[in-house]
């Protein structure tokens, strides 16, 4: 089965995309980004961008501030302010990423010679293929273990899933 990307394809998505350290000062700032760096199997992660990221970003941030007048009655303003920072400030680096594809990158994967492939990765999940399986059916086409000398590459981590995934049929 063909993976099905759209047809401005992922290069245009990629040509634009900027890419962000998951640091854990962001990771305070914006609590919601510490969950989906629990996995040892995601290297980076993105939201929504143009109207769908606006949309979505701002619908998160009214329910936050919603919510957060809910609570005031029973907690005071701390159930305000932190329903706002949890909830919240996730809306908002939904906003902020919907003007710009935004990949949000573990640091040690800011410095592995697999960003590109990691990027190209995020690129297609935001050209429209939700899928991962089609995702890496895309990836499997241009990339394979001996075409990136991932093979006995000391420098690649062992937990990497990139290797793995290239080599799967």
């Amino acid at each position: 089965m063909e993976p099905r990307v759209r047809p401005f394809g992922w290069e245009a998505v990629d040509s634009q995309m900027r890419v962000v350290r998951l640091s854990w000062p962001l990771q305070l700032l914006v609590p919601a980004l510490i969950v989906p760096s629990f996995s040892r199997s995601t290297r980076g992660f993105t939201f929504y961008w143009g109207r769908t990221g606006v949309g979505l970003g701002l619908l998160v941030l009214v329910s936050s501030i919603a919510m957060g007048v809910l609570l005031i009655p029973p907690t005071g303003p701390w159930g305000a302010v932190l329903s706002f920072w949890f909830i919240g400030s996730a809306g908002i680096a939904m906003v902020a990423s919907s003007f710009r594809p935004t990949a949000l990158v573990k640091p040690i994967c800011m410095k592995c010679r697999l960003l590109p492939v990691i990027r190209e990765h995020e690129a297609i999940h935001l050209s429209g293929v939700s899928s991962e399986k089609d995702v890496w059916a895309s990836m499997r086409e241009r990339h394979s273990v001996e075409s990136l000398s991932l093979a006995g590459d000391p420098a690649i981590c062992s937990f990497c899933p990139i290797p793995k995934r290239l080599s799967e049929q």
